[in-house]
Parts: structure tokens; sequence; C-alpha cells
């Protein structure tokens, strides 16, 4: 019966025209999973993708996600899951079907976890990173080393380093030693 609730009210609550919040808090997390409307540019190239939190909710597997759109400038659009729990960002990956962390709830240097089906690792390589992009000067980020350990996500590379700012999220993505990406 528990359960059953648990999938049901999260529905009459959207009929009802309430909201449920399951934000966190934008000025302590490095990883906010409300309020991000961003654009990143491809180092590379012309061409951008646009990060956009909306105003919806999702459940799966018995859990409630916020919804986060994400559009490539030629148009091709996917949504992100993410909630917390117990201060962790969790997020759905769809290629598993599963949930995994996206960003503990207090990062320190050397912590490193694996995703549910062991296809990627995570660590938190530094916590007072400096970073200058083309459109501006950075300090005090944290960095996450992504590696994939399996070849599951083929069209991937195998490691990137992910830099974060605290209140604001994602900054910069590298790949191969390089600029990929960067919030404009």
């Amino acid at each position: 019966m528990r359960k059953i609730l648990t999938l049901i009210i999260p529905f009459i609550l959207i009929g009802c025209g309430a909201t449920l919040s399951i934000k966190n808090s934008d000025v302590e997390s490095y990883y906010p999973i409300s309020g991000i409307d961003a654009t990143f540019k491809y180092a590379d190239s012309d061409t951008f993708v646009f990060h956009k939190d909306l105003d919806q909710i999702q459940s799966k597997n018995g859990n409630t996600y916020s919804v986060r759109q994400i559009k490539n400038s030629s148009g091709k659009t996917t949504k992100t899951l993410y909630r917390l729990e117990n201060g962790n960002v969790m997020y759905f990956d769809k290629k598993s079907g599963t949930e995994n962390m996206i960003m503990p709830k207090e990062p320190k240097v050397g912590f490193s976890w694996r995703n549910s089906d062991n296809s990627w690792k995570y660590e938190i390589v530094d916590l007072n990173a400096n970073l200058e992009t083309p459109t501006k000067k950075y300090s005090g980020l944290l960095v996450m080393r992504a590696t994939q350990i399996s070849n599951r996500d083929e069209n991937k590379l195998t490691e990137y380093l992910n830099y974060y700012e605290k209140g604001t999220g994602k900054i910069a993505s590298f790949g191969n030693g390089k600029l990929m990406t960067y919030k404009l």
C-alpha cells in the first residue's frame, strides 16, 4: 500500500496544481537540480548545447525526479532526470534503467564511485581549481574525472575532466586534455 501511495501522490499533487519540492540549495550545490538555464559552446565549432530545467517532474522506479531539457543547436532534444537522496544528486540513467549518483553531498578530493552498471567511474580530483574559458576566469572550482570503464558509450571519449562551480553547476568539460565545452 505504501508503494502505491508513493507512486500516486506525485500525480495527485500535479493534478491539483501543487508543486512537489525536490530541489537542492542552489547556493550550496556543485550540481543544482533546479533553476538551470545555461548555454554551453563547443570549443572547436560554432555549435551549442542549451540546458534548461523544466517545471516538470517524472517518476521512475518509485522515485520522483526533476526534468532538465538538453537541446543542441541542430535541434536534437533529450531530457535528463535528477533528484536528491540524503543530499547526494542522483540521476536516472536511461541506458541502464537505473539510478546513479552524479555528485556527492559533501565532495572530498579522492572520493570515487562507479555507476550501477560499472561502465563509468567518477572521482573528485580538485576542490579549488582555477580555469579560464574564452568568456570568463574562474577560481574555487570542483574538478571531477569521469572515466569510461567499459565501451558502453562508444561515441564518447574514455576520460573527461568536468569543472563545476558551487551554486552554478557545470562550467566546462575537457577531453584528451583539450577544452571541449564551456558555459557562456
